[in-house]
């Protein structure tokens, strides 16, 4: 299965954008490399990356909804923390040995769930960010 990034998934949030668009490379890569039986440390490199990553991207949407005091912060926290834990989980069961069904797993689970929270929650986000900003910079152009 090819990950690839898709323009409907755009947010209009520059900073969001980025983040997505590496994210979506990284799952790429990690899907392609358990479909192809690569070595295990380029998966678990790839497991890393996308730990650490999505922990500093979820902490850059968290802080933004703060910022602006977002009121769907607390759900959209939460499907953050389960997609954290549902790639704890898998990572656990690649440990005990990568199969293909394990590459379905990630490939329903993981992308799945992203190109879903991107297209709705992110969306929703994106939309209320550039509103605030818009209102941001009217209220500084007035003056």
């Amino acid at each position: 299965m090819m990950v690839r990034w898709k323009e409907q998934l755009s947010t209009g949030v520059w900073w969001q954008e980025k983040q997505h668009r590496e994210l979506f490379d990284r799952f790429g890569k990690l899907v392609a490399a358990m479909e192809h039986g690569r070595g295990r440390e380029e998966i678990e490199e790839l497991y890393d990356f996308m730990e650490n990553y999505l922990g500093r991207h979820f902490e850059s949407e968290e802080a933004a909804m703060d910022r602006i005091g977002y009121s769907g912060k607390r759900a959209h926290a939460a499907e953050h923390r389960k997609l954290l834990e549902e790639i704890t989980a898998l990572r656990a069961e690649f440990e005990t040995g990568a199969r293909l069904s394990l590459v379905l797993k990630v490939q329903r689970r993981i992308i799945d769930w992203f190109m879903n929270h991107i297209g709705n929650m992110d969306k929703s986000l994106g939309s209320f960010l550039r509103a605030e900003e818009l209102k941001h910079r009217q209220v500084v152009v007035n003056y």
